[in-house]
């Protein structure tokens, strides 16, 4: 008799366990489509910066154009922003991102640039920021929902021929 009482106690508890891992069940389910759900708007998120840094692109693309044009018709030379010449000085860190940026001339990631100088993501991301804020032209791009930066083609081109940075140039012994 004991036997059976015993064995009665056990299925209630086994029950009860049953129930709340059930429970427990249910709402990783929830959890799960939320995140789902999440995701997919970040996903569509984005693909729609994407769009709009494509047509920025275009964008910037014609303003020149409408700049060469202007140009030619009134016979004087447009002026265009920004004056880089105004650029904050950089800190050392700041100049070590920037020069690993320049000196790429594909699109890199900030993995990519946080393992190249050995920093973390995360500290590449506030660099790359802090650089962007001075008025550096970094542009930003998407791949595969990963974002990719590199210098502007005009910039590094200028930046080349003036050192607008006023970057020393050391030479290794």
């Amino acid at each position: 008799m004991e036997c059976i009482t015993e064995r009665k106690e056990a299925l209630k508890e086994v029950a009860a366990v049953e129930q709340v891992l059930g429970a427990v069940n249910e709402e990783l389910e929830e959890h799960l489509l939320a995140i789902n759900e999440n995701t997919s708007e970040i996903q569509e998120n984005t693909a729609f910066m994407f769009e709009l840094d494509n047509k920025l692109a275009k964008l910037n693309e014609r303003i020149d154009e409408i700049h060469t044009i202007l140009s030619q018709v009134t016979g004087k030379k447009l002026i265009k922003m920004p004056a880089f010449e105004d650029i904050d000085p950089l800190t050392e860190k700041e100049r070590n991102v920037f020069l690993n940026i320049y000196t790429e001339e594909i699109p890199m990631t900030y993995s990519d640039l946080a393992k190249k100088i050995s920093i973390s993501v995360e500290l590449a991301r506030e660099y790359v920021l802090s650089l962007i804020e001075k008025g550096i032209p970094i542009q930003k791009s998407y791949k595969n929902a990963r974002p990719h930066i590199m210098l502007n083609a005009k910039f590094r081109n200028l930046q080349a021929k003036k050192n607008i940075l006023k970057i020393e140039q050391k030479v290794l012994a």
